[in-house]
């Protein structure tokens, strides 16, 4: 599970995660409809890409509404209920993360859309790119070898409140996107072990920002030394999932 900061919906603080669970309550007259085109920056239309429709003005339990593009760049999302939706697209693939999530966005305003019982269908564009960096690597006991699979906190330099926060980004063995061309301090914690701040210390005053390119790969394998920190356990966002927390 995943925290991001600054989600998308503007009437409340939600949290969304890898497996796009967003906590909301649906209308049962779901009528509406948004279909449209994903498209990479150079115009060229993106085949396989999973399109988001993010509640934008309240609340529901389930799935965030989704649907697949086709070789044209085509998709279609029915069977919504009528409201604000903030349109977000992925091809984790090859390299493109979701723009529908704040921390990917780079500025970029997210594209929305209101469903109305007048006009209860509507039709977007969505640009997939930059295209994110990618860390792979391992997480491992630092003495055992054993594989872990961690907490996780990845922040802004430029905007702590700008966070991507949790379990199941980056896994014993991951690859995970981050912003490119973005300073971010990356914190790795699991009970039992100390802190892991990038570039490789367990003291957060010598952590240093992780900067990629965009399309660069990189290769950070983490190994974990046991121990404690009461001061400097657990995530670093409020939000924090409760086995992430000290």
């Amino acid at each position: 599970m995943t925290l991001v900061g600054r989600a998308v919906l503007l009437a409340a603080t939600i949290a969304l995660s890898s497996c796009s669970f967003v906590k909301v309550f649906a209308q049962t007259n779901k009528i509406g409809r948004i279909d449209g085109t994903v498209l990479y920056e150079d115009g060229r239309p993106v085949d396989g890409a999973t399109v988001y429709a993010y509640p934008a003005d309240r609340g529901m339990a389930g799935n965030v509404p989704s649907a697949t593009t086709d070789e044209q760049g085509r998709f279609q999302i029915a069977h919504l209920w009528l409201g604000q939706f903030a349109i977000g697209a992925k091809k984790e693939n090859e390299g493109y993360p979701d723009t529908g999530k704040p921390f990917y966005s780079d500025g970029r305003k997210l594209e929305y859309v209101t469903l109305t019982a007048k006009r209860p269908s509507a039709t977007v564009t969505v640009l997939l790119g930059p295209k994110a960096g990618v860390l792979v690597g391992r997480v491992e006991d630092a003495v055992t070898k054993v594989p872990i699979d961690p907490c996780v906190d990845f922040h802004l330099v430029s905007d702590p409140n700008n966070f991507l926060s949790g379990t199941g980004l980056v896994n014993a063995k991951y690859r995970v996107l981050v912003p490119p061309n973005q300073d971010l301090i990356m914190k790795i914690w699991h009970e039992g072990y100390l802190p892991w701040y990038y570039p490789g210390t367990s003291n957060k005053s010598k952590a240093k920002p992780l900067r990629l390119k965009s399309g660069e790969q990189r290769t950070l394998n983490i190994r974990l030394q046991r121990g404690t920190d009461a001061s400097d356990a657990g995530c670093n966002s409020s939000l924090c999932f409760p086995h992430c927390r000290p």
